[in-house]
């Protein structure tokens, strides 16, 4: 642990910073939001059948669109954006390690502790409304994993991008949220196609493999994690550029 600490020290240095921090309490508690729809679903009669609502409410029309990115941008944009509010960025650029790694280790941090935690939210859920069914529908669990974990590392990559664009990047990350994704890139038809939503979505209906899930307009599985892949490499190049043309005096 100790020499993975040495290697790493910006990583563990984030981390560090996140848990011990309010915005940490934040993530948490948008992450719980499934499972408090999961249980008010147990008490409701006449209702679908869980695995339905599981898939399609919670994660396709609540999680995807909103939540998961809510919760991500929490971190991510904090994750340059504690350094350059309290003026500690110029400190951490003296240390002799390069921008590229500065940046990289940065975004490892962010999705290190916001994943788990957007994981383990939608573990809870899946228990709590398959209960003694659990079983059954595992690949509906992976689905939504491997979803939520590469939209993690691309929301946390664009959004740490734009903490170093601008001063107020929780503010412009939230106007991106709700005007590109949830309202745009939904109802306008052909920007879903540059939306991080449509791909996410795409991936969850490829990997759970099941009609009852599938998008009448998903993107093929290694299409659209190319797309995002590739969306994240330009993000992170970006903000090493940015980091390297910043005036930190």
């Amino acid at each position: 642990m100790n020499s993975t600490r040495q290697h790493f020290p910006i990583i563990w240095l984030t981390i560090r910073q996140f848990l011990g921090g309010k915005a940490v309490r934040v993530v948490i508690g948008l992450a719980l939001i499934p499972l408090v729809f999961g249980v008010i679903y147990l008490v409701q009669p006449n209702r679908e059948r869980p695995v339905l609502f599981l898939g399609n409410t919670i994660f396709l029309e609540l999680m995807i669109p909103t939540l998961l990115p809510l919760t991500v941008l929490v971190l991510a944009t904090s994750a340059f954006g504690n350094e350059i509010e309290d003026r500690t960025l110029p400190y951490l650029t003296l240390k002799p390690v390069s921008r590229s790694r500065i940046v990289i280790e940065k975004l490892a941090g962010s999705v290190l502790v916001s994943g788990p935690i957007v994981v383990l939210g939608l573990t809870l859920t899946y228990l709590v409304m398959m209960r003694g069914d659990s079983g059954a529908h595992l690949q509906l669990l992976w689905a939504m994993m491997v979803a939520s974990l590469v939209a993690t590392i691309t929301y946390s990559s664009i959004f740490m991008l734009v903490s170093l664009l601008i001063s107020r990047a929780l503010v412009a990350a939230l106007i991106y949220l709700f005007v590109w994704e949830s309202i745009l890139g939904r109802f306008v038809p052909g920007l879903r196609y540059v939306s991080i939503r449509h791909f996410v979505a795409s991936i969850f209906a490829a990997v759970a493999d099941d009609p009852r899930f599938a998008l009448n307009d998903a993107t093929g599985l290694a299409a659209a994690v190319a797309t995002l892949t590739i969306a994240s490499v330009i993000a992170v190049a970006l903000a090493v550029w940015r980091l390297r043309t910043m005036n930190l005096t």
